[in-house]
């Protein structure tokens, strides 16, 4: 599924590309996606101009000028493409939706499994939206410190991969960045929420933070269906440190144990059972 970084490259890639660009053509291919599509989207979007594009959470939203957005969630297995309708068209299986653009370009909206969706809400209401009203705080502002964390915590004994996994006390990050950021901060992935330290809880913050922006730099992580909007690949998969390297050894010089691999809320986690506390 994509996380956040990715879908953060994905929304600056569709900003970079229609940013003030009119919608001249629709079509929809298939509307019952997770949550099925508005019978009118063709007209209600048509002929706008698209103003802004940002992400909340794992949502790209796509402001346009009559007062409405396209709400995108990209699901286990969705992707943004993004051509030039003068180069050859590339042929993807699974496109729902397509959307033509005033700089002769087209955006379609793929996902084999169907678990993504598209969705129109005013943007006046955006905050109050049911998708989007309950959600925590994203973890790059600065909402999002040791303070919070530490209090979030209290009273939580669930291991501490699945708080930080858990949108309602912070968005975005998923099963890879959590991995990757309780490993940096050298804590187990189930150690009990709410037997963090202060200080832990303020390297967590920090780990977390770095590990996303250091993603986002890189494009995302590319494994199973993710890419960019003009089809390249991310490269952050390069830098893992534990994700997906059971058995290997850790990256630290000074630590010689093996990457450990156990499964938390049907998830598998990787840790060095050395480094992390």
């Amino acid at each position: 599924m994509p996380e956040l970084p990715e879908v953060e490259t994905v929304s600056q890639g569709i900003k970079s590309k229609l940013l003030n660009q009119k919608i001249d053509e629709v079509l929809v291919k298939r509307r019952d996606l997770r949550f099925r599509m508005d019978p009118k989207l063709e007209q209600k979007i048509l002929n706008t101009k698209i103003n802004d594009v940002s992400r909340r959470a794992k949502y790209i939203l796509m402001r346009l000028n009559n007062g409405l957005t396209i709400i995108i969630h990209l699901g286990m297995s969705g992707r943004i493409a993004i051509e030039n309708l003068t180069s050859n068209e590339k042929k993807f299986k699974h496109t729902h939706l397509e959307i033509f653009t005033s700089n002769k370009k087209k955006m379609k909206f793929i996902d084999p499994r169907r678990f993504g969706s598209v969705l129109l809400c005013e943007t006046k209401s955006l905050d109050k939206h049911r998708l989007i009203k309950d959600l925590a705080p994203e973890p790059l502002t600065k909402k999002f410190n040791k303070t919070y964390l530490f209090d979030a915590l209290k009273g939580r004994s669930a291991d501490i991969k699945s708080i930080i996994m858990n949108q309602f006390i912070v968005v975005g990050v998923g099963n890879i960045y959590a991995s990757e950021s309780l490993y940096k901060a050298q804590i187990k992935p189930n150690r009990s929420a709410n037997s963090l330290s202060s200080d832990e809880c303020d390297k967590l913050v920090k780990s977390i933070k770095k590990v996303l922006k250091r993603s986002i730099k890189l494009g995302g992580s590319s494994i199973n269906d993710y890419s960019l909007v003009d089809g390249n690949l991310g490269f952050f998969q390069r830098e893992f440190e534990v994700y997906g390297k059971e058995g290997k050894f850790c990256r630290k010089k000074t630590c010689h144990s093996k990457i450990l691999r156990i499964v938390i809320a049907q998830r598998s986690s990787f840790y060095c059972n050395k480094c992390q506390k």
